[in-house]
């Protein structure tokens, strides 16, 4: 045999040994990446099933503030009624300074 031709079996020897290592290595690769796909679809589940929860305390809070709201009107009806009482009270409380001072004897 002639030497080209052991020269062109030693390189095509190093291309199949250079192509073997470039295989491996992107076999590797692709397995840690499917083991990252795999944990990050873990946690995209969980994050789905957080997200569904907080939509379901999301609308037991709307319901609630609904069912709030009646009785936070009939507490600001009943803070007018108070301010209306106690502007009373104080118009009365100066009409009764105004009557002791009229009606006392000052010395």
């Amino acid at each position: 045999m002639p030497w080209w031709t052991w020269v062109s079996l030693a390189f095509f020897a190093a291309c199949v040994l250079a192509a073997s290592i470039v295989a491996l290595t992107m076999l590797r690769s692709l397995m840690r990446l499917q083991s990252v796909g795999e944990r990050l679809q873990a946690a995209f589940e969980d994050l789905s099933v957080k997200s569904e929860e907080l939509e379901r305390r999301a609308a037991r809070a709307s319901s609630r503030v609904e069912s709030a709201e009646p009785h936070f009107a009939h507490l600001r009806v009943s803070l007018d009624r108070f301010s209306v009482l106690t502007w009373a009270i104080g118009d009365m409380a100066k009409t009764v300074a105004r009557l002791r001072s009229a009606l006392l004897v000052q010395k």
